[in-house]
């Protein structure tokens, strides 16, 4: 295998930043929330119906993932339609009309309906950009560009936090509004990818794509390694159309690696979601003043930093953890950074709940500087090693694990998941607050990742460096698969 230039990748690397623009516009609405809460619930709201209530609010967060659920079926329909470039095009339609919604609404279902059509755009584009970024790679890269996604999820967030701490309520949707504006630019100078233009039967469109993502300048610059790949591509997607048993059916889901493949995956996205890194983002002010007062209002000389605060520490962790993810998935491996994530978060969960459990009554010096560190620290320390696997990893071994055959149905039922998940603990993570407290729901969060952390040990292979194909091919013939 040919060593790895700057122009064989250059364009590997746009494209991939390109499709992520739209990431990192969804990150901002992810990030809407949390500067907006204190205006909608106070007495300035604009809303017709008077500040928000707690119910209302939990269905503001929580609606997202409601549209989660139709888009990743909507957009992953319409990507083995028109290619995933169109679809990607697409997703910024109910993307801009979250922010519409947000500008003109009134009321607190307008906002909702807002908040379902963005959902919809981010499960359209968490069913898609993984699919296309791993379609574009080369294998030796591929975890690296995959773990841009949850990074550009992240910047937003921070962005969002930024910009609504500079802005009104009602400027902040104009000035966000710039991020789909530059994505639908940037994609008119993209291809589609390679294997979506060979299954519509254009074939010399999808070699001039793998000539650009390969950094191919012309035809008489074609290397036998390059003529290789194509024609190994051609054959896997010729397979898919004309192999006896190309349609899905029942078998294809109950037997051998496939079902064990798309097991791991759904497996994967239910560990990304049940690990609670998202309720920690969402919830983070209210776990912060829990932590350091028990939440309710006795000791106020120990709190020393606002609940605000929290979540924007927390959100550069993140960031920070998800970019280091990238630059050690390739090297570290997919199985080494779940397990390490796993059991890293596990520890900061159950040290909070510890402390939180046998912290002393009685408050001194020394105990509020720990009342007001140790928490934020803790908090911290979890949401950072999430970010080196757990909310970056699994992304990128979905792709890699499902079968060729049921790569698409396969990821849309992952991406439900996802979606399902999400909304069931976003609505059941303050319930389970206010009845088994912050210790017991810290301690069940724990023994989840550890039994995630078991079960990867046990069942989980290694994908790093194995080329996107190799589904297709038999494990017993390893000199047939593309180099």
């Amino acid at each position: 295998m040919h060593p790895l230039t700057f122009a064989s990748i250059r364009n590997q690397f746009l494209g991939t930043f390109a499709v992520n623009i739209i990431a990192l516009a969804h990150g901002g609405v992810l990030g809407w929330v949390s500067p907006s809460l204190a205006y909608l619930q106070s007495n300035e709201t604009h809303l017709t119906g008077g500040p928000l209530t707690v119910e209302q609010t939990s269905w503001l967060g929580s609606s997202l993932c409601i549209g989660g659920m139709v888009g990743v079926t909507l957009f992953g329909l319409l990507a083995d339609y028109v290619g995933k470039r169109r679809a990607l095009q697409c997703i910024t339609v109910p993307h801009v009309a979250f922010w519409l919604c947000v500008l003109f609404g009134s009321d607190v279902y307008q906002l909702c309906l807002g908040r379902v059509f963005a959902g919809a755009a981010g499960g359209g584009l968490i069913r898609i950009v993984p699919l296309y970024v791993a379609e574009i790679a080369d294998c030796r890269i591929r975890g690296a560009l995959g773990s841009l996604l949850p990074i550009c999820f992240n910047a937003g967030t921070v962005l969002a936090f930024i910009v609504g701490g500079l802005v009104s309520f009602g400027t902040m949707p104009l000035v966000l509004l710039v991020l789909p504006a530059i994505f639908l630019l940037a994609m008119i100078m993209l291809p589609d990818t390679p294997a979506c233009l060979l299954r519509s039967m254009r074939n010399e469109q999808a070699e001039r794509s793998l000539m650009f993502y390969r950094g191919v300048a012309g035809h008489f610059q074609k290397s036998d390694q390059f003529r290789l790949e194509f024609q190994h591509l051609c054959d896997a997607i010729e397979r898919e159309k004309t192999e006896p048993d190309a349609g899905l059916c029942w078998k294809d889901f109950a037997s051998g690696p496939e079902r064990r493949g798309l097991a791991m995956a759904v497996f994967l996205m239910f560990l990304n979601q049940c690990s609670g890194s998202l309720a920690l983002i969402t919830y983070a002010a209210t776990i912060f003043e829990m932590a350091t007062d028990g939440g309710d209002g006795g000791s106020g000389s120990a709190f020393l930093l606002p609940p605000s605060i929290a979540p924007i520490v927390m959100a550069t962790v993140q960031l920070i953890g998800t970019i280091v993810s990238l630059a050690l998935v390739d090297r570290v491996g997919r199985r080494i950074l779940l397990i390490v994530s796993c059991v890293g978060v596990a520890n900061g969960y159950l040290t909070l709940a510890a402390y939180v459990q046998f912290r002393p009554q009685e408050a001194t010096v020394g105990s509020s500087t720990i009342a007001m560190l140790l928490p934020l620290a803790c908090l911290s320390f979890s949401i950072l090693l999430a970010s080196f696997g757990l909310l970056t990893v699994p992304f990128v071994v979905m792709a890699e694990i499902l079968p060729a055959k049921l790569r698409n149905v396969g990821s849309s039922i992952c991406m439900t998941i996802v979606a399902v998940c999400a909304f069931a603990l976003l609505k059941l993570f303050p319930p389970l607050l206010a009845t088994v407290g912050l210790p017991g729901t810290m301690s069940l969060l724990a023994m989840v990742c550890l039994v995630g952390a078991m079960l990867i040990t046990g069942f989980l292979p290694e994908t790093k460096g194995k080329p996107l194909p190799a589904g297709t091919v038999p494990e017993s013939e390893p000199s047939q698969r593309p180099h």
